[in-house]
């Protein structure tokens, strides 16, 4: 059989391969041909002739080049990346069933922000007993932040956080709501209204806040209470997991922003108004995903609803 280079001015329409549409989706996924190319490991010129040989077929420029290297998609080019993504999911779909038996267990990463594993995990987990046997399951536990960027780079299945995501990259499934609190030692309002006998909000100022720390999901809704009450605190303790926060609240030393399910027992809280009722989501890459894992990921949503 004679191979023919591709060629933007000879593609036809069935011509268009899995290849073709591969690239697609990652130059779309990664914004970058460079990016694109490390991920399906060809060089960056086999790239850039796939997406002009689609351009040429269709007609229609699919990105434009934003910034210095960054592609923004054109509509043509999120179309595109809708239809290719639903034919490669099914093609990969029909790959694995008819090679199923070639795997002996299936790998599935879990990530998960420090709230969701201390009060969705448990249930999760005695839920999926039954899918060990098949599954290679590995869990960790990451900031919102982290938990994205691994989605996005395909090391990971699913993520469950609780901060809200602006990229469209990824599908996100709203599982259920989670109570804010705030909860520990409090001496002013921390409500935005000062006391009689503290109208400058010293108070205020002076509580120990116990901060997670940025691009986790408690800090994002920390700052907005911040910004909404205007307190700007002066004493603040920053910590990288929720465990070590509760343990600072047990020997009742300062306060924070928490889930109401997380808080030690014996330690005060304070119920916040409607914006501290935050979601939890499942969040999983637009692409990649085999049909046992996303069976698994639809399962372990299920569980954590």
């Amino acid at each position: 059989m004679t191979s023919h280079p591709e060629n933007p001015a000879t593609m036809k329409t069935n011509e268009v391969n899995f290849a073709a549409l591969q690239t697609l989706i990652a130059v779309f996924e990664t914004r970058e041909f460079t990016a694109a190319a490390d991920e399906l490991k060809v060089s960056q010129s086999t790239v850039s002739k796939r997406i002009a040989s689609l351009e040429s077929l269709f007609g229609k420029p699919l990105f434009i080049r934003h910034a210095k290297r960054e592609l923004r998609p054109t509509q043509a080019g999120r179309a595109l990346y809708a239809e290719a993504t639903q034919i490669v999911h099914m093609w990969s779909g029909s790959v694995y069933r008819m090679t199923s038996s070639n795997f002996q267990k299936t790998p599935f990463t879990l990530l998960l922000s420090h709230t969701a594993s201390s009060t969705l995990l448990p249930h999760v987990m005695q839920g999926l007993e039954s899918s060990l046997a098949t599954t290679s399951l590995s869990v960790h536990t990451m900031n919102s932040e982290h938990i994205i960027d691994s989605i996005l780079g395909k090391r990971a299945q699913m993520g469950i956080i609780e901060k809200p995501v602006t990229t469209d990259l990824v599908d996100l499934r709203v599982l259920r709501q989670d109570q804010l609190v705030l909860a520990g030692q409090t001496h002013g309002t921390q409500t935005g209204m000062r006391r009689s006998d503290d109208p400058d909000g010293d108070a205020d100022r002076d509580e120990v806040w116990l901060l997670r720390e940025t691009g986790s999901g408690v800090r994002y809704f920390t700052d907005l209470y911040f910004q909404s009450t205007g307190i700007s605190p002066r004493n603040v303790i920053e910590l990288d997991s929720n465990e070590k926060i509760r343990a600072v609240l047990s020997t009742g030393i300062g306060c924070t922003l928490m889930s109401k399910d997380s808080v030690p027992a014996g330690v005060p809280i304070r119920r916040l108004g409607p914006p501290f009722i935050r979601n939890f989501y499942a969040v999983t890459p637009k692409s990649g995903l085999n049909p046992a894992q996303s069976k698994l990921a639809n399962a372990i949503a299920s569980l954590a609803q």
